[in-house]
């Protein structure tokens, strides 16, 4: 007979650890599931969390940020006060932004422990085949759930079980150097990443160093990794890679008892690619809908609703942004030319997925 759950989130990355962190705060049983042997690995992001003050001025009805962002800032390495971008040419803008560098698997490890102490129950090397009504179909058999959180990435198989779309997502790939480097987070746009960015993102003695590019990308990503390494004078290193969210929030989060957060929902700033924040608000908002439905009957939809209330707008302004800029991607001419008639604040602007002209 198939063990029954209150909730099963699938995916022990932010938005899933959080998710059962504060559905089990609640009381609920909580079972959280994971593909991977060990938590957070391989490394697959830019290992970059925005301060709380920046989240705040992005978000701002936000709260609760200092229970919700404790293991981020307890794995804190380096901070960073400014994202350097560079244009196609070589020229560069400094952009006030406080933010600091993770230790990315050591965070996930942290954020899922968490969880596990308000009383989820964790299982690794599980991967769900299927979601059906309340059946989990996984490869160590069936569990039963009232409400199923896909925190499963952007090719989601708890969406795709559902018939709810997966995010527009793009290729990316990133790895560690040691090495010393300035203490700004640089981001490198033109054709070394088309539609994209490659990153530098200092971490003390080392650096996240990637790239990730757009959705309609049909090249070798290593080749293109490797190209933009060399222009840089760094060594060939072996990267990770994966699919990153590139348009921000897909339509429908909701379908019956399954909700989606994180990179399965499109949680991420699309003018920046930044998605540990939003993840895990909408990670906190995806369980306490969960432990509403379970204890008090109420609807999730109201999932959908809380979510778009806090984080909606924001998203909605970086995808009308990143659509703007993908004009201008093919070619580095224009994305010069744009670049720099935008200048610095606006830039500025656009990284905090905020309206480019005030008052419009």
């Amino acid at each position: 007979m198939a063990s029954t759950y209150d909730v099963v989130v699938v995916g022990a990355g932010p938005a899933g650890s959080t998710a059962a962190r504060y559905a089990s705060r609640r009381g609920l049983k909580v079972l959280l599931l994971d593909r991977r042997r060990e938590i957070g690995v391989p490394v697959q992001c830019g290992e970059y969390v925005a301060k709380d003050e920046e989240v705040r001025t992005i978000f701002p009805s936000v709260d609760g940020l200092e229970d919700l962002m404790e293991v981020p800032r307890r794995e804190r390495q380096i901070d960073t006060d400014v994202i350097r971008i560079w244009s196609p040419k070589g020229r560069h803008w400094d952009i006030p932004f406080g933010g600091y560098t993770v230790r990315r698997d050591r965070m996930d490890q942290g954020i899922a422990e968490q969880a596990v102490a308000e009383g989820a129950e964790l299982r690794t090397e599980t991967t769900v085949h299927r979601v059906g009504g309340s059946d989990v179909v996984t490869n160590h058999g069936n569990v039963e759930a009232k409400v199923v959180i896909g925190a499963d990435g952007p090719r989601s198989t708890v969406a795709r079980s559902v018939g709810l779309p997966w995010p527009t997502s793009g290729p990316a790939m990133s790895c560690t150097i040691d090495g010393d480097f300035d203490s700004v987070t640089d981001m490198f746009f033109g054709n070394l990443a088309p539609g994209g960015y490659a990153w530098i993102i200092p971490k003390g003695a080392c650096a996240n160093v990637g790239l990730g590019t757009w959705q309609h990308f049909r090249g070798r990503l290593d080749s293109l990794f490797h190209k933009f390494l060399d222009s840089r004078g760094l060594p060939h290193l072996h990267g990770t890679g994966g699919y990153v969210p590139v348009t921000g929030p897909v339509e429908t989060t909701v379908a019956g008892n399954v909700l989606l957060v994180g990179d399965a929902a499109g949680h991420v700033m699309a003018t920046n690619g930044g998605g540990i924040n939003v993840s895990m608000i909408c990670g906190r908002i995806a369980g306490e809908a969960a432990a509403d439905f379970v204890l008090q009957g109420r609807p999730l939809d109201g999932y959908e609703t809380r979510w778009r209330a806090v984080v909606g707008a924001p998203l909605e302004r970086g995808r009308r942004i990143k659509g703007l800029a993908d004009r201008f991607f093919g070619s580095d001419r224009l994305l010069e030319a744009g670049m720099t008639l935008l200048g610095a604040r606006r830039m500025g602007r656009a990284v905090r997925c905020q309206r480019l002209l005030v008052g419009r």
